[in-house]
């Protein structure tokens, strides 16, 4: 793949890839003026890379925290919005996920991370977490599926 169809498939990929050359660059070349900081340039790329990570993170984080409260409190008042939450945030999710991605997600503790934070949410209002699973009942695949819509997801925690 050339850089720029790098660039426009897995901008994720294409950062981490960008400031590793310019960190090699930065050890081999000598003859470059000093006033160029390869080394923060290269860690600014990354940065912006690591950015798009966080943000499929994020919204991954989401989707499973609207799908927890939907398991514990199936009637709750606000299963309709949490149902609208899980769509939106896996929408958002796969949207912005590369492949290049893959490696650097922990589901497990994303799951974990989602878990707590739902139980804390519920808890403001006296509900609490349904019990869940230790690991995630779903893989990274299974959460970015199109076909996989907030029911079936609550379906799959509740089997886990």
């Amino acid at each position: 793949m050339d850089r720029q169809a790098q660039y426009d498939e897995d901008f994720y990929a294409w950062s981490q890839q960008q400031a590793d050359v310019l960190r090699s660059m930065a050890a081999r070349r000598r003859d470059l003026p000093n006033e160029l900081d390869l080394e923060h340039v290269a860690e600014e790329i990354e940065d912006v890379g690591k950015s798009e990570l966080k943000g499929v993170i994020s919204h991954l984080r989401q989707m499973l925290v609207h799908a927890i409260k939907l398991a514990s409190s199936p009637e709750s008042e606000a299963v309709a919005g949490w149902k609208t939450e899980v769509i939106d945030h896996q929408a958002l999710a796969r949207d912005r996920f590369t492949n290049a991605m893959r490696k650097d997600i922990d589901l497990d503790d994303l799951w974990r991370r989602s878990c707590r934070e739902a139980g804390k949410k519920l808890a403001v209002y006296g509900e609490a977490m349904a019990p869940m699973a230790d690991e995630s009942p779903l893989t990274l695949d299974e959460l970015l599926d199109e076909e996989l819509d907030a029911e079936d997801l609550v379906r799959r925690l509740g089997n886990a």
